[in-house]
């Protein structure tokens, strides 16, 4: 009998398939920043070997190896990992066809594949008959859950008093759950209790304890499943504050998330990552589809009656923060370079 997804713990290498200074890296990014559940020993990536994590992506919380591929990984290391996790976020959640080798040759070398794709990998006839073979498993996180496991929306977290704080993007793929995680640590580092709530797949990855993957459920079981990890987590911790990670954006016309978590979570504030170097939503520059204004969203935001107690910059160009703080009032910080204490205090100051 295999692991079920939630045991998932070892060691691992980490695939990023060339992509590791790419955005969409987003999964191999994370576990290099932070990884409860996975001790990371390496990435596989075509295009940055030879160097290591920590010259490629900011705020590694471990600098380890990058090689070319699997044979040059298992000749350096001194063990085998127990998995091959797969940490890019392919467009469409779709495995292309030229990174296939990298499921073959770790089912080939008895390591177990992790893959958080919506594409279900254990699903593919070459790769159901290869792991069959040699014994090791496909882990697909992303495989729905059965009707029977999943849960309505009852309206109990309504007499929730513990905080909850959505942090939200103007667009995918924004930096949301890492603001999540700096805000984490610089709140239990001043002695707030603080939990993330995960809602997507390299959330779960990274070991945190709540949550569920939201573009995974049932979209009619969504309010309820986040409903039941913010109830989970209180029972089981008991924080002071919680903080919800979203997904996509409250306008993304490919995914236009965020609604739940400020209706169905009844969050008590908002923090807003904003991309300023994009003009089109991530996806959808050939169309033309543009990104909302930061003001835009605010506005939309207080639409629903919540408040937007800081906002995160997301560029790599020099952004006039003190411009933004002076329009609406509130901190403005680049997380990648500066510390999120200001935005900390702001969360402190209304919520406590």
């Amino acid at each position: 009998m295999g692991l079920s997804v939630d045991e998932l713990k070892g060691t691992a290498l980490v695939y990023s398939g060339g992509l590791l200074d790419d955005l969409h890296a987003k999964t191999a990014h994370g576990l290099l920043r932070v990884s409860e559940r996975f001790d990371v020993l390496g990435l596989i990536d075509q295009q940055h070997f030879n160097q290591n994590s920590a010259d490629i992506v900011s705020h590694c919380h471990k600098n380890v190896p990058i090689f070319e591929d699997l044979n040059q990984a298992l000749k350096t290391m001194d063990k085998k990992p127990d998995f091959m996790v797969i940490g890019v976020a392919f467009g469409g959640g779709k495995l292309p066809n030229k990174h296939r080798k990298i499921v073959v040759d770790s089912l080939e070398n008895q390591i177990d594949v992790v893959s958080g794709l919506h594409e279900l990998l254990s699903e593919d006839l070459e790769f159901k008959a290869k792991a069959s073979e040699t014994g090791a498993t496909i882990h697909d996180i992303r495989k729905p859950k059965t009707i029977e496991e999943l849960s309505f929306w009852t309206g109990d977290i309504l007499k929730l008093e513990t905080p909850r704080i959505a942090v939200l993007g103007t667009d995918c793929a924004t930096g949301k759950r890492t603001v999540c995680q700096f805000l984490s640590q610089d709140l239990n580092a001043d002695n707030i209790k603080t939990e993330i709530i995960y809602t997507g797949q390299t959330g779960f990855l990274q070991g945190f304890k709540h949550g569920f993957i939201l573009d995974a459920t049932l979209n009619d079981f969504v309010s309820g499943e986040l409903e039941k990890a913010v109830l989970n987590c209180a029972k089981n911790i008991n924080p002071d504050l919680m903080l919800i990670e979203g997904q996509s954006s409250l306008r993304n016309p490919s995914g236009p998330c965020g609604s739940e978590l400020l209706l169905s979570a009844d969050v008590h504030g908002v923090v807003l990552v904003h991309p300023f170097d994009r003009e089109y939503f991530d996806n959808f520059e050939d169309i033309q589809y543009e990104l909302p204004s930061l003001e835009d969203e605010m506005n939309l935001i207080n639409s629903f009656g919540k408040t937007v107690l800081g906002v995160c910059i997301n560029s790599k160009q020099n952004i006039d923060a003190n411009q933004i703080k002076e329009q609406f009032n509130i901190p403005v910080v680049n997380p990648m370079n500066e510390s999120v204490s200001s935005i900390s205090e702001s969360i402190k100051a209304n919520l406590f």
